[in-house]
């Protein structure tokens, strides 16, 4: 008996979860540059023939990662956050929803902090490899800016400090835990004090 339509496209959906967690995983290990269409083959068990039935090239492999996987997980990651609160509390309830994550068994929230802020970095170092559009790139460098540069107004944080400096430390810091939890798991990754990032603008 023939499938259904809501079958096939059950099974499409379940194939392209499996083909973005194999991405997912080695984009955030190896890089974007690093990874080849035969390891994401390999690591999603998907013939070559399939792979390219869903995807032109890797960049359409990364580009639906980043838009499909990566923003709605890390939409969902800060959305109780409360942003109206004064810049410096919406700094350290980020990085406290950060840290959680990173200590959670959920191995994907590394790999989706590690590739946002590895293409956010690389959009304004002007190093990007891929084609996301431009409406979309910077988020995170230009959101913590604007809290840092908020911070500053209201008194909290110093005002000494250079604001694309201090953010730049952030992010590196941050891609620096997502990478260390990727590499080593759940079970041996230690998770600074929150204070030591925080510390940053002050």
């Amino acid at each position: 008996m023939p499938r259904t339509l809501e079958q096939n496209e059950q099974i499409r959906l379940e194939r392209i979860n499996i083909i973005m967690t194999s991405a997912m995983y080695l984009f955030a290990t190896k890089g974007y540059d690093s990874t080849t269409l035969d390891e994401i083959a390999k690591d999603s068990g998907c013939s070559h023939g399939l792979l390219y039935h869903y995807f032109k090239n890797k960049n359409g492999i990364y580009d639906y990662l980043i838009d499909n996987v990566v923003f709605p997980m890390m939409h969902n990651l800060v959305n109780s956050i409360n942003f109206k609160q004064k810049a410096k509390f919406v700094l350290y309830d980020l990085l406290n929803v950060i840290t959680k994550a990173l200590k959670s068994e959920d191995d994907q929230y590394a790999w989706a902090i590690n590739l946002l802020i590895s293409l956010d970095l690389s959009i304004v170092e002007g190093t990007k490899s891929t084609s996301i559009s431009k409406s979309k790139n910077k988020k995170v460098f230009a959101w913590i800016s604007s809290t840092i540069e908020r911070g500053q107004t209201e008194g909290d944080f110093n005002k000494e400090k250079n604001i694309r400096e201090v953010t730049a430390s952030l992010l590196c810091y941050i891609k620096g835990l997502a990478y260390s939890r990727t590499r080593l798991g759940n079970k041996k990754f230690i998770c600074p004090n929150i204070q030591i990032p925080i510390s940053m603008v002050y």
